[in-house]
């Protein structure tokens, strides 16, 4: 049977920027399914000509130069039909079922807008009659602000589609270095009898930019960085660390095992909330050589700027997971803007022997470290000491590491988190989607560190852009006798 694809909102940033140049990629590498159709629904009046185009223009814009051709552009084109109408209004629907969808194949509807209008335009699906046993529906965070406004989007989809048909995304979860901590941690075995608070020490997960909110200043101040990253990226690769063998890799399984991570999360009272928590907000500085402005001192003609605003840009956060595999290890995480450099890296720390018998040859015994690094280059490094060799008295010893950066030779068949993300619905695969039950209990643990914040009137401390973050980052962790690793995967790798 074949699959149509319809995109509400097609026309807009979502779809132009992000959804059209991962399709493409599917079409690049011969991923996508037989006969598939993609509609693209917006309210603007404009040709298939026309929409085509704009379209082609963004491809060029983000698709690598040596990765686009005429030829596959074509074959991606035929498959796209522009569609005018309004998607909350079931006649308009109706229209466009009639003309388009009287076949009875598979329908992917991806809703590419405002969460706030998510209810009426599946009213409109159901009573226009594209609501199928097989019909799919996607929806893009944010998914709310809290809990309670999260179960209200979710009631509003509920309504109509069963949870079963709906696909949240997490672009995260589309990553393949991601995807690798599947692999890395059930695929080889010499791992799982290590991964415990017996000889873990602690794991710190950390991502960072070093761009600043751009033109999204409105948006990001009624978010913030736990909202925009914590509650959903951080919080899933957190799950993927420290979830407990699935039975199965599919998505009830997986599913399953990232829920009980987050269920047993320690909630982090008020009374806790300044010792285990940092808010910072980026200040003007320098990075990459080019001065740049602070957070509240962003340009926009599009709307005001606060310059009374205490909007995370920063957080970090010591969190714990009360169960019998990991408790008392901490857990690192930290994120933010306007940092010296783009990356995303897990860090797991194995505790040390108290017995060094080579501490005489070597003043510093640094514990052995994995480090997983997500972006910019995806790879993995084993930190641990080796002999110096030569023919010195004794066995001295140094700091070296074991690397693998993933192969980058199949790059000309590229894709990205999207496409992958993308490629699963089209097969109607859920495994690397989030449940409405993973979500919430995202949610409550993250409102009950709003609430802490609120109560306690916790301020966003000011940390310089192009640094690594504010200084109580730092002492966060060396609370704990820890510290942060920030010499970067590409460094480290260069030890020996």
């Amino acid at each position: 049977m074949n699959t149509d694809l319809l995109i509400v909102g097609g026309d807009g940033d979502l779809a132009l920027r992000k959804l059209f140049p991962s399709l493409y990629y599917l079409e690049l590498n011969d991923s996508m399914p037989e006969n598939t159709r993609i509609f693209g629904m917006a309210r603007t009046a404009q040709t298939q000509q026309e929409y085509l185009q704009k379209i082609q223009s963004w491809l060029k814009a983000t698709v690598k130069e040596e990765l686009y051709s005429e030829e596959k552009w074509q074959c991606f084109a035929d498959k796209i039909r522009f569609v005018q109408g309004d998607a909350t209004d079931s006649a308009a629907l109706c229209s466009v079922k009639e003309v388009y969808f009287g076949r009875d194949d598979h329908l992917v509807v991806y809703l590419a807008i405002p969460p706030m209008i998510f209810g009426k335009v599946c009213g409109a699906i159901d009573d226009c009659g594209l609501n199928r046993p097989t019909t799919r529906l996607v929806v893009e965070k944010p998914l709310g602000d809290s809990r309670e406004s999260f179960k209200a989007i979710n009631s509003e989809l509920a309504r109509t589609f069963s949870e079963e048909q709906i696909f949240r995304i997490d672009h995260y979860l589309g990553k393949e270095s991601v995807q690798n901590l599947l692999a890395l941690r059930f695929a080889n075995d010499m791992f799982e009898p290590l991964w415990n608070s017996k000889y873990i020490d602690h794991i710190q997960i950390t991502v960072t930019e070093s761009v600043g909110v751009g033109n999204r200043w409105a948006f990001y101040n009624q978010t913030g960085a736990t909202r925009d990253m914590v509650q959903n990226h951080l919080l899933q690769v957190l799950c993927l660390v420290a979830m407990e063998p699935p039975t199965w890799l599919n998505a009830e399984s997986v599913r399953s095992e990232k829920l009980k991570v987050l269920n047993a999360l320690r909630l982090i009272p008020a009374e806790e909330v300044q010792e285990l928590t940092v808010r910072g907000q980026y200040a003007s500085g320098y990075v990459g050589g080019e001065e740049v402005p602070g957070y509240r001192e962003e340009k926009s003609e599009k709307y005001e700027i606060d310059p009374n605003s205490q909007t995370e840009t920063y957080v970090a956060i010591k969190a714990e997971i009360e169960n019998w595999r990991w408790t008392g290890v901490p857990f690192y995480l930290r994120t933010g803007k306007r940092l010296n450099k783009r990356h995303s890296e897990i860090v797991i720390e194995f505790k040390q022997n108290q017995h060094q018998i080579f501490k005489d040859k070597h003043s510093e015994h640094p514990a052995n470290q994995l480090i997983i690094q997500l972006q910019p280059d995806a790879g993995i490094a084993l930190r641990m000491m080796h002999k110096v060799p030569g023919l010195d008295a004794g066995v001295p010893v140094k700091d070296g590491v074991l690397n693998f950066t993933f192969d980058k030779s199949d790059e000309k068949v590229t894709h990205d988190a999207y496409s992958r993300l993308l490629f699963d619905v089209l097969r109607n695969d859920p495994t690397l989607f989030v449940s409405a039950a993973e979500v919430e209990a995202a949610w409550r643990w993250v409102d009950q560190i709003f609430a802490g914040w609120k109560e306690t009137d916790m301020p966003a401390q000011e940390y310089q852009s192009g640094c690594l973050g504010p200084d109580k980052a730092d002492e966060l962790i060396e609370r704990g006798g820890r510290k942060w690793l920030n010499e970067g995967f590409e460094l480290w790798c260069a030890l020996d």
